[in-house]
């Protein structure tokens, strides 16, 4: 199988998710490859999970620190997105994972920790989507499976961390997030490239790509989702908002 590779790139919250769905729903119709891409944020954000109550965030906290909100198209608990952490999506069918989501989530969570151990950091996987080192958590996944059969994973590795923000934001205890959340800087002195490189090698490791580019409908497609969709956190209507928490401090909310 012949995967895609779009380069590390940088948008704001609401193009970041649209591409993410973008890609997918051209895949479903059979317009684009499995596909590997990685990306980072014009402006700190958090994304909150498909159903997860805005009750979790401080959001005049969110206001006064400029942090961006977007709603992922994935479940899972709230993440905040510095504009040096690190993002990745990975749109592949289900199938190639034998249809198990654990199996999806280990694999493609594993090429996390091969990066992380190219960086001289050990990484371990907790609840089969999240990364953790020393016990904190560096990185949390999400994903969701389509009703085409394509399967949608995407994950942020944090960079550094900022603990007193993240409190802020979250409205928590500052020593929480010091207790159960942890960045690369402290734990290497490895530059944003040397991070990317390592990202890259070991996601791609054992698969044949090529690099590529969004299609002009997948472009067209993710302006179209940016601006009716992903501009707003609103949940649909009908749908029941959950209480989820933040991802950096709690065990892996699946989907």
């Amino acid at each position: 199988m012949k995967w895609r590779l779009i380069e590390l790139e940088r948008h704001g919250a609401a193009m970041n998710m649209a591409i993410d769905q973008a890609i997918a729903e051209q895949a479903a119709l059979g317009n684009a490859p499995p596909t590997m891409r990685f990306y980072q944020w014009e402006s700190p954000s958090i994304s909150l999970g498909a159903y997860q109550s805005l009750a979790d965030i401080n959001v005049e906290a969110c206001a006064r620190h400029a942090v961006a909100l977007v709603r992922r198209m994935t479940g899972g608990r709230a993440v905040y997105h510095s504009t040096a952490d690190f993002t990745y999506a990975v749109i592949v069918p289900i199938r190639m994972f034998n249809y198990s989501i654990t199996t999806a989530y280990r694999s493609i969570c594993n090429s996390i920790l091969v990066a992380l151990k190219k960086l001289g950091i050990r990484g371990q996987l907790e609840h089969s989507n999240d990364v953790v080192v020393d016990g904190k958590k560096i990185s949390g996944n999400a994903a969701k499976v389509l009703d085409s059969g394509w399967y949608v994973q995407h994950g942020t590795i944090h960079y550094g961390i900022d603990h007193r923000l993240l409190g802020e934001l979250f409205g928590s205890d500052r020593k929480l997030f010091e207790d159960k959340a942890t960045g690369i800087r402290e734990h290497s002195q490895a530059s944003q490239e040397d991070v990317y490189k390592a990202l890259r090698e070991g996601f791609t490791a054992d698969k044949e790509f090529v690099v590529g580019f969004l299609s002009p409908q997948e472009s067209l497609r993710a302006h179209d989702l940016e601006f009716m969709k992903y501009r707003s956190v609103a949940l649909p209507n009908g749908a029941v908002a959950r209480q989820r928490g933040a991802c950096s401090v709690l065990p892996g909310g699946r989907l």
